[in-house]
Order: structure tokens, then C-alpha cells, then sequence
């Protein structure tokens, strides 16, 4: 390193790199790079802010380092005892003209100097605490880097005046910020997130403590996360949390329940209809789907909130719970010509979840085929036997929880055995079928279906 510092200084700056590159900084020991690394750094300092050779000089002393911390603790307490260091990465990490390119293997360093060590993640957060959860927040290129710092040390337990409630706040902001672009989330933010939700033992108090809109955020986070294949979903969710959030859910939809109309597009129903899709769709999902069908408590919860939505529907103004039957309507909705807006409404798909969990939680479930029948529920299933613009696949979902009622469940079986047909159901979906050529056709609704067209 001697020769290429005095290379460096008479700028001789392609010697210096053609040296630098020649270095295998794998095979030192550590009394040798005690000696060498103040070189190292002073050649970056001096290297760092612009020209292209003195970029690359700089950009190959920091992965100098950077591969040195591999090392071992000893490496990396050597290069962060040196007393400039930190201070100089703090002036070059906030001077926007510095290259990106050295500011990110700053970046980088430091996190490498975290890793498996406390007392360097608790020294280096100190200082860069404010700048490393800016970097997370903004989305910029540095924040990988940056998640990755945060991360190692949150793991390893240090002391960093960060707890789990400004983590997921942080870290969601960042996923909300993806979300409206598109786009995926960096990888270290979807690896701490993963942590948080399958590992931390602190996140139900951070859930607890966030904005609910951070919250609605969070379970769509994790609804996202248990729908991914076996082979991205590494690991089921932290028992603690699924449950907390099954008392929540329970809970808060008690609230819906005996609400009105008027107050079903609030945050907190947002909250409480998130959360009814979270643990539909865990239904479909082991082992989730085991644990819940045993909760009677969320079978019977469910099928009132069905009930009680369809009571809400059938309000004689109308509003976004009134099924969505005419062909026209669906048609217009297809095609995105509808003036209702449908898929915008808090309530499209809904009682889809709603079906698509009762059928799920009925599966070979005994008490819960008793429950739906005993508490009316069952009889709410098969009001959503017909097709609804505002709830897709709701008429397969229901002839699938008819099924599961049915299965091995004589009361059940006998119970639809019983119902008489007084006639045809009212439908303003098909006012006429015409076998005749193999069409359907439509009929103004206004007008009265033929005698023979009737039921007896």
C-alpha cells in the first residue's frame, strides 16, 4: 500500500488502481492489515469525489474493506476505531455530489461492520439512525443498504432506540410507496418484514401501536404473504400475531354488526373488511385453515356478518350491498362503462369472503354444519346462489358451502330436502331462456315473464 499511496499522490492514478487490484485482501492477517488499512482509507479520502480513475480507486478501496470485515470482529473493530471514518461517511453520505456509487458502498460498509457485531451496530446507529430510517422511508437506492444495517442490528438485539412500532411504520411506508408505483419491495425491507412477521415476539405490541391505516396496510402486507407459494413462503406467520388478530377481527366485526348503513365506509370498517379477507383467504391455507375451522366462534361471527350485510342490501334505496344482478349492468361493469363504480367500493367482494370462509370452515366440520343450520346461516348461503357484479365467483363459492354443510351431515341434507319450491325465484338477471339455437335471450325487466315460463 505504500507504493500505491505515493502513486496516488504524484496522480498516477491508473498505476494506483492496477495495484489495488492486485491486492487479495483474503489472505491477510491481522497485524498486517492493522498496518495497511490506514492507507487504504487515507487513499479513498483522497480518491473520493470525482474523476473516473480516482472513482474506481475509491469504489476498490471501499470493497477492500468491505471484504475485510468478512474477516472476522477483529477486522472490523480495526477499521471502525480509526477516528475519521464515521465522521467522514457522515459528510460524504449527505453530500448529493458525491457519486452515488461511492455513497452506496459507504452505505454498505457500514453495514458490513454491523454484522454479528453489537457494539459497532449500536455505535453506528447513534450516529446514523435519523439518515439510515430516511433512506428506508424515501425508496432510493440506498435503501437496501440501509434496511440491511437497520436489520442486523435489530436481530442481534442492540440497543438502537428503534422498537417495533417505528420499524413497521417505517418499513410500510416504504411498501405503501412501492405499491402505488407498481412495484416490489427491496429485498432487505421484504426480509425484515418476513422477521418481524414470523419471528419478532415484539410485533403484536408495534401492530398494536400504529395508525390504522398502517395496520389495513400490514394485513394486506400479510395476506399477500401466506397467498405466495410454498416456495417463497418459507415460513408460517408468528403464532401470537395470527391470533392476535383473530381476537381483533372477532372483536371489531362485532362493532359492524350492530352498526348502520351509514357508518359502514369508515376506516375502522376498512380495518375490520381487511381483515375478513385475511383470514378468508387463510382458510384456503395450511396451517391455517386447520386451526381455524376448530373456532366456532369465527364460523358463527361470519355467517352473521353475512346475514347482517344481506339485511343491509335489501334496503329499499339501495346501496353497495344491494346485489348487482341485471345482465346489462354486469355487462357495463365488464367493460368498465358502469357508472357504479363497483370495484371501488369498500364492499366488492365481500360476501365472497364471507362464503368462500363459511364453505372453507365447513369442510368435515360437524359442529360448524350444525351451527349454519341452527343460526340461519345456512339459509343465508343459499340467497347467494345467483350471480353479482359486485361479488365475482359468490354463486360457485355458495354451491361449494352447500356441499360442505351437506357432507356427511344428515340434518343438513334434510333441511335442503324440505324446502319447497313455491316458484322460480325473482331474477332480473334472465328474464327469458331460449333453448331454441343455443341462445339466451333478453327480455325488457319490465316485462312478465310468460305463464309457461313459471314454476308450479
Amino acid at each position: 500500500m505504500e507504493q500505491i499511496a505515493g502513486q496516488v499522490s504524484e496522480k498516477d492514478f491508473e498505476a494506483a488502481l492496477k495495484g489495488l487490484n492486485e491486492l487479495n485482501i483474503s489472505n491477510c492477517v491481522y497485524d498486517q492489515f492493522k498496518s495497511e488499512s490506514d492507507k487504504i482509507l487515507d487513499v479513498f479520502l483522497t480518491c473520493h469525489t470525482d474523476g473516473d480513475y480516482q472513482n474506481k480507486i475509491a469504489i476498490k478501496c471501499l470493497n477492500l474493506l468491505k471484504r475485510s470485515c468478512a474477516l472476522g470482529e477483529s477486522f472490523q473493530n480495526e477499521i471502525i476505531s480509526k477516528e475519521p471514518l464515521l465522521g467522514n461517511i457522515s459528510k460524504i453520505l449527505n453530500d448529493d455530489g458525491i457519486p452515488e456509487n461511492v455513497r452506496l458502498n459507504c452505505l454498505q460498509l457500514l453495514a458490513n461492520l454491523c454484522v454479528q457485531n453489537k457494539p459497532n451496530q449500536q455505535r453506528i446507529l447513534e450516529e446514523f439512525k435519523e439518515y439510515l430510517l430516511k433512506c428506508i422511508q424515501a425508496n432510493t437506492g440506498f435503501t437496501n443498504a440501509a434496511t440491511m444495517l437497520v436489520y442486523n442490528a435489530f436481530i442481534y438485539k442492540a440497543d438502537i432506540g428503534l422498537d417495533a412500532q417505528e420499524l413497521l411504520t417505517v418499513l410500510l411506508e416504504n411498501v405503501e410507496t412501492n405499491r402505488r408505483t407498481q412495484q416490489e419491495a427491496p429485498e432487505f425491507v421484504a426480509i425484515f418484514l418476513e422477521y418481524l412477521m414470523c419471528d419478532s415476539n415484539e410485533v403484536v405490541e408495534g401492530y398494536e401501536r400504529i395508525e390504522c391505516e398502517k395496520r389495513i396496510l400490514f394485513v394486506r402486507y400479510l395476506n399477500e404473504y401466506i397467498r405466495q407459494d410454498q416456495d417463497r413462503r418459507s415460513r408460517p406467520l408468528q403464532q401470537d400475531l395470527f391470533k392476535h388478530l383473530l381476537v381483533d377481527f372477532k372483536k371489531k366485526s362485532d362493532c359492524v354488526l350492530k352498526t348502520v348503513d351509514s357508518y359502514l365506509d369508515g376506516e375502522k370498517t376498512d380495518e375490520v373488511f381487511t381483515l375478513l379477507a385475511f383470514f378468508a383467504d387463510a382458510t384456503c391455507v395450511e396451517p391455517y385453515g386447520s386451526f381455524l375451522r376448530q373456532d366456532g366462534a369465527l364460523f358463527l361471527n361470519m355467517g352473521c356478518l353475512l346475514r347482517q350485510l344481506q339485511t343491509i342490501g335489501k334496503n329499499e334505496n339501495g346501496n353497495m350491498f344491494t346485489p348487482v344482478q341485471k345482465i346489462e349492468e354486469i355487462l357495463k361493469v365488464k367493460q368498465g362503462n358502469s357508472e357504479l363504480n363497483i370495484e371501488q367500493d369498500i364492499s366488492f367482494t365481500l360476501k365472497s369472503s364471507l362464503v368462500k370462509a363459511l364453505a372453507n370452515l365447513s369442510y368435515k366440520n360437524k359442529k360448524n354444519q350444525n351451527l349454519a343450520r341452527d343460526m340461519q346461516i345456512m339459509a343465508a348461503i343459499l340467497e347467494c346462489t345467483n350471480l353479482d357484479a359486485r361479488n365475482p365467483l359468490i354463486k360457485e363459492w355458495s354451491i361449494l358451502a352447500i356441499r360442505n354443510l351437506c357432507d356427511d351431515n344428515l340434518e343438513n341434507q334434510k333441511f335442503v330436502a324440505s324446502l319447497t319450491k313455491i316458484g322460480d325465484a325473482e331474477n332480473s338477471l334472465l328474464t327469458e331462456y331460449n333453448s331454441a339455437g343455443g341462445t339466451i335471450r333478453i327480455k325488457d325487466g319490465c316485462s312478465a315473464p310468460s305463464p309457461s315460463s313459471r314454476g308450479q
